[in-house]
């Protein structure tokens, strides 16, 4: 239901422009249809009001949608929501136990690769040695791999370049 479900997402599947939920419980002043049950909410009856404010993108248009609960079913529809995606508690990753010059050291080299990354990215399109650049860029970032792996491993990210891109 749209409780729960698509309140940071839109509808859209993989479309990840921001939905702002605004819920508020008032009485109801004509009576509008539950989206929980198939019963009618009576006016001057409390209801639960769903507004999804959806700015849209530079793609495509932004929409609004209003919905209406029992209080009850809001209630029930969230319990739901919260069967159907069970609880899994926060596993904060282990610290690396690192001397103090091994500390040092793994943060001078992940601030170089930072530099290369940086350097990668604004290699501009139309300089005719992009790819000898870029191919020398990671070259220095191969031998930083094997400068860190021994102060700790190489970190995830290094290794996956999807997850160094943000939506």
């Amino acid at each position: 239901m749209w409780g729960w479900d698509h309140d940071v997402k839109s509808g859209v599947s993989g479309d990840y422009s921001v939905t702002i939920p605004n819920v508020t419980m008032t009485h109801c002043q004509r009576r509008a249809q539950c989206e929980w049950c198939p019963e009618y909410v009576e006016a001057g009856t409390p209801i639960v009001t769903v507004f999804f404010w959806n700015k849209g993108t530079e793609d495509h248009k932004g929409f609004n949608v209003k919905r209406y609960y029992h209080p009850q079913c809001w209630v029930e529809q969230g319990l739901d929501y919260l069967k159907r995606n069970p609880y899994v508690p926060y596993i904060r990753k282990k610290k690396l136990e690192l001397t103090a010059e091994q500390s040092k050291q793994r943060y001078s080299i992940l601030r170089r690769k930072a530099a290369i990354d940086q350097r990668k990215r604004n290699l501009n399109g139309d300089f005719p040695d992009k790819n000898l650049e870029e191919a020398k860029l990671n070259t220095k970032i191969t031998e930083l791999m094997l400068e860190i792996a021994p102060i700790g491993g190489i970190p995830k990210k290094w290794l996956n370049p999807n997850m160094n891109q943000q939506p």
